[in-house]
């Protein structure tokens, strides 16, 4: 069975309104629809049978799956007393529930969706019981949706993750008051992200923090384990979208909930980047210090000593952002090996930092010497080239023009050797910068020849 029709089967199966392509309709099955159970009782009075024996209604303790309307066939009579569950019903019933609980372990096997359309088509053509369908037909619609989102991984198309949000919307329609929809509501979100339709994704994590109280029965901790998920993904989305003060007061209500489960260090680090990016130097100094306080063993401590830094700079305290930038470094010197390779970047943005810091203040030797020095351990091509064009800005403000032009032909160079993997923009620009650097270069050399020697006045 093809994969076109396997879907098809499936889609048809849970009769869903997402289209499908053209070759997949016409091939596919058509799947047997499960009957819905009534509950059927007889009326409430006695009645005469034939006999003119009064005859009990018929009345049942619990609902009959399966049983006749009381209003057609359900007539009244003595011989007969349907019961909730007939042992065929049952049967049907254990032999649908054990093939439900496989479709679960299904997944990984070599022929898993062929597998699993066969498994969910021989349970809504069972005499199963309605709700064991409608189990079927819900954890089906959720299985298509996650295939979807599988292949958007392999074949790198936004179509999957399209498809996949319409069988959520499906889920969310058809089963509105499902305890599920929550979590259906999260992945929504997070798809919409992935799509990058970041305010639809926020509105659909607000919509989870709404749909929380309807749980009725709801155990408590799987109930504060949906608001903090939501909550967590609409503050990383606020940040990820330049919202930056929404995501301060954001991570501050996470912190605030006091979860066994939070991963307080990560939260406040993401709080304190927000708050550098929204807050005043002073604000951001205050958030950094505290980081310290509380967490001196941090995998974030470079990261939180650069902010820290940055922002004495930024207040003009040279010596104190010179303070932390040094403790930075020791801090990476003496890391164990694992951290000391994760925490090389922040030594070379601290070195970038500084070089630049040096420039503009007119050190050029110190700069240029700092400037040499990344260059040659930066791995990064295009950080690397960015790295050797400052080198040639500092040798033209030294004089010393034809370093500077050796400089910027080996920008041009490393094009042709890295066989053009330099098809960034920034790459591009970096070097079309330079080709200007050289041929400003060049006519200022001949502009000087031209001109000759000077010879003094008689």
């Amino acid at each position: 069975m093809s994969s076109s029709r396997v879907l098809a089967t499936l889609l048809l199966a849970c009769s869903l309104r997402v289209e499908t392509s053209p070759a997949t309709a016409t091939t596919a099955p058509t799947a047997v629809s499960a009957v819905v159970p009534v509950t059927a009782s007889a009326p409430a009075s006695p009645t005469t049978s034939g006999t003119g024996v009064p005859t009990p209604a018929v009345t049942n303790a619990a609902p009959v799956e399966f049983g006749l309307d009381p209003r057609l066939g359900a007539l009244p009579t003595e011989n007969l007393r349907f019961k909730p569950r007939t042992e065929y019903i049952e049967k049907q019933n254990k032999r649908a529930s054990t093939r439900l609980q496989g479709l679960k372990a299904l997944r990984g096997t070599t022929n898993y969706l062929e597998e699993f359309s066969q498994s969910v088509e021989s349970i809504l053509t069972s005499d199963a019981s309605e709700p064991l369908k409608e189990q079927t037909r819900k954890l089906t619609l959720l299985e298509l949706a996650h295939l979807r989102e599988e292949a958007a991984v392999k074949d790198r198309d936004g179509g999957h993750l399209e498809r996949a949000l319409q069988l959520l919307a499906e889920f969310v329609e058809r089963y509105s008051r499902d305890p599920a929809v929550p979590e259906v509501l999260l992945r929504q979100g997070h798809l919409l992200s992935q799509l990058g339709l970041r305010d639809e994704a926020i509105e659909k994590f607000y919509l989870v923090l709404r749909s929380v109280p309807r749980l009725e029965g709801a155990n408590l901790a799987y109930s504060r384990r949906l608001v903090l998920m939501a909550q967590s993904a609409i503050a990383d989305t606020m940040a990820e979208v330049g919202r930056h003060p929404e995501a301060v007061d954001l991570y501050a209500r996470i912190l605030l909930s006091k979860s066994e489960e939070l991963e307080v260090e990560v939260v406040r680090v993401k709080q304190l980047r927000s708050v550098q990016e929204s807050s005043k130097p002073l604000v951001t100094e205050g958030f950094a210090r505290r980081f310290l306080e509380d967490f001196p063993q941090s995998e974030f401590i470079p990261e939180v000593r650069h902010i820290l830094g940055s922002a004495y700079s930024q207040q003009g305290d040279r010596a104190a952002a010179m303070e932390q930038y040094q403790l930075l470094l020791e801090a990476i010197e003496l890391a164990p090996e694992n951290r000391r390779q994760h925490w090389q970047r922040w030594k070379l943005m601290v070195g970038n930092d500084l070089a630049n810091q040096f420039f503009i203040e007119g050190n050029t030797i110190a700069a240029l010497a700092l400037y040499r020095g990344l260059a040659a351990i930066h791995e990064d091509l295009k950080n690397r080239q960015a790295l050797l064009y400052q080198v040639g800005l500092c040798e033209e403000r030294l004089g010393q023009a034809d370093a500077a032009l050796k400089t910027y032909s080996d920008i041009l160079a490393s094009k042709d050797q890295q066989g053009l993997a330099t098809n960034s923009p920034s790459l591009k620009l970096l070097q079309n910068m330079a080709s200007l650097r050289i041929s400003v270069l060049k006519s200022e050399a001949e502009a000087r020849e031209a001109k000759g020697p000077r010879t003094s006045a008689p």
